[in-house]
């Protein structure tokens, strides 16, 4: 594991919260910081900012951070001088089953249990539990529900966790996700539910 050291707040007593980004960058720069377990990810000050997000969408990166180069640092609290440009995907995914929700969503559904075709057959491809409004969790309850089966639809074996309290369904549902990346286990990284396709085969569901 790799830490990414991004600022520097504080260096030899003295406090940097109200220097600019790019005094405080200048210091960090200073440092040399490079390790074997931390490193400080490069700043592009002068470079054209179209350029460098699509370099690193390009390089399969999640995204870059855009600053204010004149900003002070606001601790404790977001400020609009920093923003998170994030290379956002979108992909077909199975609905494999669902996990009762919590909380405001108590007795309707609190996230979909996805998978994709592989080489097996349906593989587990995590869950999505953000994007829905009240209309669209009614919906889905209403389709998921004649579905039920008693066994999880799946060629791959589930760790206790992914399958603790699962409701399954026959695999006929397909939905499109936006995500940020496949992580090397085979999941989707932070999915976001667009909505159903009902033109896409669930047989022909794999991954992008």
């Amino acid at each position: 594991m790799q830490l990414l050291v991004f600022d520097l707040l504080h260096c030899e007593g003295r406090s940097l919260v109200n220097c600019t980004y790019d005094e405080r960058r200048a210091a960090l720069d200073d440092l040399e910081l490079q390790g074997e377990h931390w490193q400080v990810p490069p700043a592009f000050l002068h470079a054209d900012g179209q350029a460098v997000v699509d370099a690193t969408r390009a390089q399969g990166l999640e995204g870059v951070v855009a600053k204010r180069r004149d900003s002070t640092y606001f601790p404790g609290r977001r400020s609009d001088c920093w923003i998170k440009i994030k290379h956002v995907r979108r992909t077909s995914v199975v609905v494999v089953g669902w996990k009762r929700g919590e909380g405001d969503r108590a007795g309707r559904i609190g996230s979909l249990i996805l998978g994709v075709q592989g080489e097996q057959g349906l593989e587990y491809a995590g869950h999505v539990g953000t994007g829905f409004d009240a209309a669209t969790l009614a919906t889905l309850g209403r389709r998921l529900e004649p579905l039920r089966r008693s066994s999880a639809p799946l060629a791959t074996a589930l760790t206790r966790e992914q399958g603790r309290d699962a409701v399954w369904v026959d695999p006929v549902l397909v939905c499109e996700v936006d995500y940020a990346e496949w992580t090397r286990d085979g999941r989707l990284r932070h999915p976001s539910y667009k909505g159903l396709r009902e033109d896409v085969p669930p047989q022909e569901v794999v991954r992008e």
